[in-house]
């Protein structure tokens, strides 16, 4: 049990476990920019400070534990564009209400800063547990391995969508307002700590 409670621990506080590709730059009018990562391969550090044995990439990394940023979350890595070709690097800091971390009860703040050759994007927005993303782990807590297809919404607000909420930018993204959705695709869990599928940032420029 402790176990597989870790691993839905990792699988709630990285931004998308095993993600998959989208577009550095808007197509027409309405359709968003799309960013993607591949975890864990993308993953270039991820810390925070809770004490429930969740993984710290590299496992050398300063913890957030007993101190002032103990309800935080600090993540970077690599992002990609539809073809799966790297075209930026991206930021995530989470800030829990407390140090118990993410539950199916609460949500919490996130900032991302988004960066490209072309230009930046700074955006922000509440997160809560997808509720379908719960049965996948119900099956895990028997002790059986899971596969399928879970489309989750990660994003909650702060705009009365359900959606973040794009602050600003730089380059090609300056003076940027619009707003993001962020999804992940659950599609494996394995009870040995094992994780498949596909996280999504989807942006709309105003």
């Amino acid at each position: 049990m402790n176990k597989i409670m870790k691993l839905l621990f990792v699988y709630l506080l990285l931004p998308g476990f095993g993600l998959g590709a989208g577009s550095a730059y808007a197509s027409s009018a309405g359709e968003p920019v799309e960013f993607t990562v591949n975890m864990p391969e993308d993953v270039l550090s991820f810390t925070h400070g809770f004490s429930t044995g969740l993984m710290r990439i590299p496992e050398q990394i300063k913890s957030f534990e007993n101190g002032p940023l103990s309800p935080m979350i600090a993540a970077t890595f690599r992002l990609r564009d539809k073809g799966g070709n790297l075209v930026g690097m991206a930021s995530q800091l989470e800030i829990f209400p407390d140090e118990l971390g993410p539950r199916p009860d609460i949500s919490w703040k996130t900032a991302w800063t988004i960066t490209t050759s072309t230009g930046s994007l700074y955006i922000h927005q509440d997160e809560q547990v997808p509720a379908v993303h719960i049965t996948a782990f119900a099956q895990l807590m028997e002790g059986k391995n899971w596969e399928g297809s879970l489309m989750g919404q990660i994003s909650s607000g702060p705009h009365a969508s359900g959606r973040g909420i794009i602050i600003g930018g730089t380059g090609v993204y300056a003076g940027a307002s619009g707003t993001f959705v962020e999804k992940v695709d659950l599609q494996a869990l394995s009870i040995d700590g094992k994780m498949r599928g596909i996280m999504i940032l989807q942006i709309y420029l105003d």
